[in-house]
């Protein structure tokens, strides 16, 4: 026993005899910089590049067992047929290694690695080729691996773990990273470039600094960039953990709006290797007059994908935010328009789908909630299920526009007056309306519902718009909406799966105040009634023209218990018999407008001319039935109104001895859109009028001289 004790002393003795020879006679017998020549061939045997080292190689063995290295200037050549400048050099470096700690404890300490003035030249030429392109070589395929029983594989784990390391930092100062696209005609520069790690040990945080200066040249852009984490790395667990993680970008350049911006972002990062699971908290985005907060949470990554998540938008001004963005917006009708937004949603999706739930985002005075949907990425299919409490456009129509100029009206000349109407020229576009490829591709399918929505002061409520969209076939259906008292249903469907887009709308208005609705869109009530409306339209084309020339359909009108003020029937009837019979034109309080009771017909639409031949309205004084047609293509109107008064005409006091009852008046509406006439063609009543009191005079002389023989002889 006392023989092994001192066998065992002295193998100690020994091996720390040899450990202390070691570390002063390697220093002393051998010098690395005997080998700068022949570590500089080997480098440039295996790459082609050379590798000169202009400074001393420094190394030293030291108790209990670590080694200490050394360098001065380093420097690596650049590719063959790149620039002179080199590819890689360091001013200096430093590196301490402890050994025995790896030997007793499975544990490797590594002191302050340091790097001092690091440049590194990265290019690509014109034809595409990187100058380090010739120093990756191809991986060589590996035989499959047979999966053995997880017993054996974790034993083989356990033998082959990976030791603990520690690392007491890290120190890159002055670097310069230089990266040169000759194909884009682009370089970027990062330069003071410093990194600083303080000492790293396996399962206990660290600080990590990062900053550099970013100079971009096309386009033009240059900034600083900083990170600060306080990470946690576990090699064995394969977990990583960055808390406080800070980051930075304050760039300046006239290409960003405002000519400057400032981002950051803060948050909380996880990262587990071994489920693959990603989870970032706290997460704080800072980009123009905008922040965003949020929390992201990943699985399965080396898989199949998953991911959910939450982001808010805090409040913040869209007007501001545009004006920072050097947008022009101009002035709008509603000062409060665009001063307040915010949102905030849930989310969720794989690889291939992305859902957004419990949505809800505010914009001034308006709310939207609601959820919608991506699947299928390679071929999307988009969904959506959104409610809105109010939608006013009319608070974002730009101040300063006017509605339509109202017609006006003059006399004409000729026997019988003519009231023109003037209405504004129609422009004419051959713009494209339709984006047929992009509908070619839709495909979706939603609702929307609006609580109130006013648009050109067109008021609506309840509104219901279900949208459906397959391969080019979009459908409007319906669109549903409480409107004046009224209700409105429209289906439309939008065909650009062939050559031209093809149109379809069918609308169903029902109890619609008319005057209301124009009130609230024109100001003024040129038509008022209770209006029931049905039409069916097909017609092709994707601009305004083509549309308007290609329309064909059917449609049908009843209004009831309305005016057309524009349409003075009355007055213009009165002017016309004072013209004929060259007297004053009547004074006093006229009706304004053409009243009546009931107003009905059925429209036919062919190549875009409306014809019409059963128009018929009853009021109290009157009875009207009119023909003729519309051409919308040329703009122009070709209509007649045969009116016939009433007997309860004779008393009416503002007919102002007018008595035409019974009579039927030929009444035309014709002319340009721009230039539209109303005359009256009362001369042929009027001279058979004439006609039929000289026939009765004449007859009555002859009756009384001659008797009833020549009783009704003439007749004109």
């Amino acid at each position: 026993m006392t023989k092994l004790i001192k066998i065992l002393l002295w193998l100690i003795a020994s091996l720390v005899l040899i450990v202390v020879l070691t570390s002063i006679l390697i220093p002393i017998l051998v010098d690395p910089n005997d080998y700068k020549d022949e570590i500089s061939q080997q480098v440039l045997d295996k790459t082609g590049r050379t590798l000169t080292i202009d400074g001393d190689i420094d190394l030293s063995i030291s108790l209990p067992l670590s080694v200490s290295l050394e360098l001065g200037k380093l420097e690596l050549s650049n590719a063959e047929g790149f620039a002179d400048k080199p590819f890689a050099r360091i001013q200096g470096a430093s590196l301490y290694v402890a050994i025995m700690p790896l030997l007793t404890d499975n544990r490797l300490d590594v002191g302050e690695i340091k790097l001092a003035g690091m440049e590194l030249n990265l290019i690509k030429n014109k034809q595409g080729i990187t100058n380090w392109s010739d120093l990756s070589g191809e991986q060589k395929a590996t035989p499959a691996k047979v999966e053995k029983p997880a017993a054996s594989t974790e034993k083989k784990a356990d033998k082959a773990a990976m030791p603990a390391i520690s690392v007491a930092g890290l120190s890159i100062s002055d670097a310069l990273i230089t990266w040169t696209d000759e194909q884009a005609n682009q370089s970027v520069t990062l330069s003071k470039s410093n990194i600083t790690i303080s000492e790293l040990i396996e399962d206990k945080p660290f600080k990590l600094s990062i900053s550099t200066h970013i100079q971009n040249s096309n386009p033009a852009i240059q900034g600083d960039f900083t990170l600060k984490s306080s990470p946690t790395i576990s090699l064995s667990k394969q977990l990583f953990q960055l808390p406080g993680t800070e980051l930075s970008l304050d760039l300046t350049g006239d290409v960003l709006p405002g000519g400057a911006n400032k981002t950051t972002l803060t948050g909380d990062i996880n990262f587990d290797g071994k489920t693959q699971v990603l989870d970032i908290n706290k997460m704080k985005l800072t980009l123009f007059d905008m922040v965003i907060n949020g929390l992201f949470h990943a699985s399965k990554l080396d898989s199949s994908p998953e991911f959910n998540g939450k982001v808010s938008i805090d409040l913040f001004s869209p007007k501001q935010l545009a004006a920072t963005l050097g947008a022009a917006i101009p002035k709008m009708k509603e000062a409060k328009a665009l001063n307040s937004a915010d949102a905030k949603l849930t989310f969720n999706g794989t690889k291939d789908a992305v859902t957004i739930s419990a949505l809800e985002a505010n914009l001034d005075d308006t709310t939207l909630k609601g959820s919608a949907s991506i699947k299928n990425f390679s071929k999307p299919h988009y969904g959506f299920d959104l409610t809105l409490n109010q939608l006013n456009l009319d608070y974002y129509a730009v101040a300063g526009q006017d509605t339509p100029a109202k017609a006006k009206t003059k006399p004409a000349s000729g026997k019988t007056p003519a009231a023109k109407k003037k209405s504004p020229a129609t422009t004419q576009s051959t713009a494209a309306i339709f984006p047929v490829e992009t509908l070619r591709q839709l495909n979706l399918s939603g609702k929307l519902t609006i609580a109130k929505f006013i648009a050109g002061g067109a008021k609506m409520s309840n509104v219901v718009i279900v949208l459906k969209g397959n391969n080019g076939l979009v459908q409007l259906a319906p669109l549903k909406a409480d409107l004046y008292q009224g209700t409105i249903n429209l289906k439309t469907d939008i065909d650009a799966r062939g050559k031209t887009p093809k149109l379809k709308i069918v609308n169903e208005l029902k109890h619609v105040q008319i005057g209301d609705l124009l009130q609230d869109t024109t100001g003024s009530q040129e038509f008022t009634g209770a209006a029931n409306i049905s039409a069916n339209i097909t017609t092709s084309g994707n601009d305004k023209d083509r549309l308007v020339k290609n329309s064909n359909g059917t449609a049908k009108l009843l209004v009831t218990d309305g005016h057309i003020k524009k349409l003075d029937i009355l007055t213009t009837l009165r002017k016309a018999q004072a013209l004929y019979r060259g007297t004053a034109p009547p004074t006093g309080d006229q009706d304004k407008n053409t009243k009546f009771s009931e107003l009905k017909g059925t429209l036919a639409i062919k190549n875009g001319v409306i014809h019409n031949n059963d128009l018929a309205s009853q009021s109290p004084v009157m009875s009207v039935k009119g023909k003729g047609y519309i051409d919308l293509p040329k703009e122009y109107m070709d209509y007649t109104l045969t009116v016939i008064l009433l007997d309860s005409l004779k008393i009416d006091d503002k007919s102002q001895g007018t008595d035409l009852t019974s009579k039927e008046i030929p009444y035309t509406i014709k002319g340009k859109f721009s230039d539209l006439s109303e005359e009256a063609n009362i001369s042929k009543v009027l001279e058979q009028e004439v006609k039929k009191k000289v026939e009765e005079k004449l007859n009555k002389k002859l009756e009384e001289k001659f008797g009833d023989k020549f009783k009704g002889l003439l007749k004109f």
